[in-house]
């Protein structure tokens, strides 16, 4: 196995144990375009060098940028239409339907990177569902990001 193989390979197993996202093998070209970055503003010479410190363990912030570098962060508003129209058409209803004593619906949305998905379940709640307004409603939005949960925080899309 190369040595840019074996980086890989460490770096799958690494992202799968923190996160439990098992990496495409077939993406091995990210490894070099998203830590290059990483290595340079922590003032590694390669990233190689910056695998190698990884790997030693004696950074979890280092590690930490690492594996979220290398996990994808894609979001768009109404992003994959079933799962949108299985909400609409089935989950919500019958949410409403159980809950109409209780009055309360909390949905989780994860892995929401930037927060589109959470806005776009707000909207379609209000549009579709005007029986909810008097109800007790949360969306829960999380990722393992940290950048893109406080990105989140501040609304702005270029959409």
């Amino acid at each position: 196995m190369s040595s840019r193989a074996n980086e890989f390979s460490y770096l799958c197993e690494l992202v799968k144990n923190t996160t439990a996202i098992a990496l495409d093998a077939q993406r091995e070209y990210l490894m070099e375009a998203r830590l290059s970055t990483i290595a340079q503003q922590e003032g590694f010479n390669s990233v190689s060098e910056l695998i190698s410190r990884v790997r030693g363990g004696s950074s979890t912030r280092l590690q930490w940028k690492v594996v979220e570098a290398m996990t994808t962060n894609e979001t768009s508003f109404f992003r994959d239409v079933k799962p949108y129209e299985a909400l609409r058409q089935v989950v919500i209803p019958g949410l409403i339907q159980a809950r109409q004593n209780e009055r309360k619906l909390t949905i989780w949305s994860s892995a929401c990177s930037s927060g589109q998905e959470p806005y776009s379940i707000a909207m379609m709640l209000r549009e579709y569902f005007p029986v909810l307004q008097g109800w007790k409603l949360t969306i829960l939005a999380t990722d393992i990001s940290t950048e893109m949960l406080d990105k989140s925080r501040e609304p702005r899309y270029s959409q």
